[in-house]
């Protein structure tokens, strides 16, 4: 690690890198390798080798053009948003140095991960958890944001309340269970069979088999319902919400948008997570990461060439925990 940020000193400004790129929104063949030029840091960012990238729902929503009123149609476009490398330059401002191992998420609503070389916001960064690999650290920043500014922001979860996580044995899932136990939680998970004994393991007090069970029907009552999956809404689980009770989504939609809006003054209410990278967040995550609290669960990883695999797989919704790309 340096002792001083080097300012200035741009590593090549006219090198070219690996990225994975689209240049039409689409199905998973639409991601390809392509040489572009590689990022020069400005005012207050770093330039991080980016060792290892997460894989996200979020990413194949924005390739199949499902945000492109935000994500625009300027191609081509990098798109992914977790990573953790190694910063090999700072710009001025920057309070990191060269040669510290970071993680963390690119806010721009497309991303820019899917490539050899980063230029990040240092606020969207972080020192990584010394505690695991890399690999490891990539899967956390916007799965495990994600579930903590939702818990801890959006639904003001409390020690003692109940929740219910739909969806606990994905990517945000996994973290959730985790997150709502350190919080002090009684969690219900729902998932299927096969991932029950992993969410009991992550800390959930009872489980439901969604492939038995329709959850409509549970008799229990919850003070936040947190969909991850997204394959409910608030009006058909809002009976299922205590009296103040908080239900939280994933996926920004017009009938969500509706639901916050209308339940904005209600006692039931019905949120929207939209995650940002912040460094306390991810300092959080480190620190409970490298003291034992904080168990990332990675399914499998691809090399960044076989991206459309890890994509393919990402959509058959079967994923337990974490999908990782190596760049070689």
């Amino acid at each position: 690690m340096s002792a001083l940020p080097q300012y200035g000193k741009h590593l090549h400004p006219s090198a070219k890198m690996r990225a994975v790129v689209i240049d039409r929104y689409g199905g998973p063949e639409v991601l390809r390798l392509a040489n572009v030029p590689r990022p020069v840091p400005t005012r207050g960012q770093v330039l991080v080798r980016t060792r290892f990238i997460g894989v996200n729902p979020k990413d194949v929503i924005v390739r199949k053009g499902k945000f492109k009123v935000a994500t625009g149609k300027k191609f081509p476009l990098i798109v992914g948003h977790d990573i953790a490398g190694e910063v090999v330059e700072a710009g001025f401002g920057a309070d990191l140095n060269v040669g510290d191992l970071v993680y963390g998420m690119i806010n721009d609503f497309a991303g820019r991960a899917y490539a050899e070389y980063a230029a990040v916001n240092v606020h969207q960064l972080a020192i990584a958890p010394s505690s695991v690999a890399l690999d490891v650290a990539a899967a956390v920043p916007l799965a495990a944001q994600t579930a903590l500014q939702a818990l801890r922001d959006d639904a003001r979860l409390e020690p003692g309340q109940s929740v219910m996580i739909n969806g606990a044995s994905g990517g945000v899932g996994v973290f959730a269970v985790q997150i709502a136990k350190i919080m002090g939680a009684r969690i219900t998970a729902v998932c299927s069979h096969r991932n029950a004994e992993l969410v009991k393991e992550l800390g959930a007090d009872e489980v439901v088999d969604y492939g038995k069970v329709e959850l409509v029907n549970l008799d229990d009552r919850f003070d936040v319902i947190f969909d991850v999956f997204g394959n409910y809404h608030f009006e058909k689980l809002k009976h299922l919400l205590a009296s103040r009770g908080t239900y939280v989504h994933t996926i920004p939609s017009a009938r969500i948008f509706k639901d916050v809006a209308r339940t904005f003054v209600r006692r039931k209410r019905a949120k929207l997570v939209i995650v940002k990278s912040r460094r306390g967040d991810l300092d959080w995550l480190r620190q409970h990461i490298d003291a034992g609290r904080l168990r990332v669960v990675v399914d499998r990883s691809f090399s960044l060439g076989d991206v459309a695999d890890a994509h393919r797989y990402m959509e058959t919704k079967r994923a337990r925990g974490k999908v990782v790309l190596a760049v070689d």
